[in-house]
C-alpha cells in the first residue's frame, strides 16, 4: 500500500473503534499519522538504492521498531501536544480553525500517555499485514516483511493483490466521502469500509487462484 491508503486504514480503524468519541480528534490524527511510520525505512532511497533495497520493509517494519516509535509518539504527544501544534501551524491565519493548547493538554492528561502509545502501536501493526497482502505484480517480485527483525530474518508475504491495484484506494476514499456526508455514523461507516476492504482482498485473491472456497 502507498501512503494515502495506509493513512486511511489508520483513520478508519480509529473511527471504527470510536476513538473520536472517547479520546477526541487528536487520537484519530495519531492513528492516521502513525500508520505510515514504518515506512521511514524507505528514506535511504533518497541517497543509496542498495541501502533502500536492504532496509525497506525491514528496519521500520518490525515489532521492535514499532514499539520504540510508538513510545516516542505517545510520550511527545502527551508532553508537547505536537498534533495540535502542527494543526495550528497548518491552519495559518484561520483563527476559527485553531485548537486551544491548554484545553488539549488537559485532555491529554485525562487520556494518558499509554493511550496514545497504544493507538500508535496498533496503527503501525496494521501497516504490516497491509504490506504483506499488497505486493508483486507487473513483473515485480514480492517483498516480504520481517516482523521480528533483528532477532529473526524470516520474511512473510501473502500477495493477495498486486501493487497498483486501485480497488483499496476506491473503497477507502468512498468511505471517507460517506463519513463526510453522514458524520453522525462515523463508526458504522468506517467499520463497513474496513469489512468491504477485506472482502475485496479475499475476492481478488480468489480470482487470482490463491484461495479456494
Amino acid at each position: 500500500m502507498t501512503t494515502p491508503e495506509h493513512t486511511l486504514v489508520g483513520i478508519h480503524f480509529a473511527f471504527a473503534i470510536g476513538c473520536h468519541r472517547i479520546f477526541g480528534w487528536s487520537a484519530v490524527a495519531m492513528a492516521g499519522f502513525a500508520s505510515n511510520i514504518p515506512d521511514w525505512d524507505g528514506l535511504p532511497m533518497l541517497f543509496d538504492m542498495q541501502r533502500f533495497e536492504a532496509g525497506h520493509r525491514v528496519w521500520g517494519h518490525n515489532v521492535l521498531a514499532i514499539t520504540l516509535s510508538s513510545l516516542l509518539l505517545g510520550w511527545t504527544q502527551y508532553r508537547y501536544n505536537w498534533i495540535e501544534r502542527v494543526s495550528n501551524w497548518m491552519a495559518g491565519k484561520l483563527p476559527a480553525a485553531k485548537v486551544a493548547l491548554s484545553t488539549t493538554h488537559e485532555a491529554n492528561k485525562r487520556i494518558g500517555t499509554m493511550t496514545f502509545v497504544g493507538i500508535a502501536m496498533f496503527a503501525q501493526l496494521l501497516h504490516l499485514p497491509c504490506d504483506m497482502v499488497v505486493s508483486g505484480g507487473n513483473g515485480l517480485s514480492d517483498w516480504a516483511i520481517q516482523p521480528f527483525w533483528p532477532f529473526s530474518k524470516t520474511g512473510y508475504v501473502y500477495p493477495m493483490i498486486p501493487w497498483g491495484d486501485v480497488g483499496p484506494t476506491v473503497i477507502l476514499m468512498f468511505g471517507v466521502i460517506c463519513s463526510a456526508k453522514w458524520p453522525k455514523n462515523l463508526s458504522q461507516i468506517s467499520s463497513i469500509t474496513l469489512i468491504a476492504l477485506c472482502t475485496y482482498l479475499l475476492a481478488r485473491a480468489w480470482s487470482r487462484g490463491m484461495l479456494s472456497f
